[in-house]
């Protein structure tokens, strides 16, 4: 299998919102996403005064002195109270965002995409439409959660990573900067996707595995793994080495050796 660009998916543009072929059901362990179509329906957005009436909903909506930095809101939308909008960010129609959630600015939460309570969205991130990011959950700077896909309570993509359409990664478990996840990969609970790793599309990932490299096949609960290479187990220098040399504070939070 190969991993497709982005321009060959679908994934770009529009918050992946394009066709895509389906494939059957994780064995692992993982929150379940719908699959269901989400067509573009017309767009309804608050004005900029109706923004601004938000905060007597105890929503945040950030503004600036340049021009073109309103968020475009999607009357549809619903949204909690104690959530952040950046500027520039656009929140689409039948979008749900949860309590005391921060989205950066120019980050985009498409149609019918769910956004659960104390999640976190850095700048220029990427929520597809359908997909779904749990409570207390991490989408860092410029990385993508493209179509039905869905990610873990408490768990945390990386700077520059992209999740594919209908992937899965489970709960308290870490995408580390860089790594490109393919379609249809269903990864368990508190796995580790190392930095920088190339994860193929239908590739299944049980709970506490800690893979880096290019993976291409399944990986058993609790595999420690770099590519083809299987190690007898986990020790420190093998986190150091998934976790790369700008993980440190992310393998504090997610590593499993202590």
């Amino acid at each position: 299998m190969t991993i497709k660009r982005k321009k060959d998916t679908g994934e770009q543009g529009n918050g992946g919102q394009f066709g895509s072929t389906h494939r059957g059901e994780a064995d692992v362990t993982v929150p379940a996403t719908s699959g269901k179509e989400h067509p573009f329906p017309a767009k309804d957005y608050y004005s900029a005064e109706e923004l601004t009436a938000l905060e007597d909903r105890g929503i945040t909506v950030g503004t600036s002195p340049l021009p073109r930095r309103t968020p475009f809101v999607d009357r549809s939308a619903e949204i909690g109270s104690g959530t952040t909008i950046g500027t520039s960010v656009t929140i689409e129609s039948g979008a749900s965002v949860g309590q005391n959630v921060d989205i950066g600015r120019n980050s985009l939460v498409a149609v019918d995409a769910h956004i659960g309570d104390e999640a976190q969205l850095s700048t220029d991130s990427t929520v597809g439409a359908g997909a779904r990011i749990g409570r207390a959950g991490c989408v860092d700077f410029r990385s993508s959660v493209w179509k039905d896909a869905a990610v873990g309570e408490d768990s945390m993509v990386g700077a520059n990573s992209g999740i594919g359409e209908r992937s899965t990664i489970g709960s308290r478990s870490c995408v580390v900067g860089g790594a490109s996840v393919g379609r249809d990969v269903q990864a368990g609970d508190r796995v580790v996707i190392g930095a920088g790793a190339q994860i193929e599309d239908g590739v299944k990932i049980g709970d506490d595995a800690v893979v880096w490299g290019h993976i291409t096949s399944d990986v058993a609960p609790g595999e420690v793994r770099r590519g083809d290479q299987t190690f007898d187990g986990l020790t420190a220098s093998r986190e150091e080495l998934a976790f790369g040399s700008q993980g440190g504070w992310s393998r504090k939070r997610f590593g499993h050796v202590s």
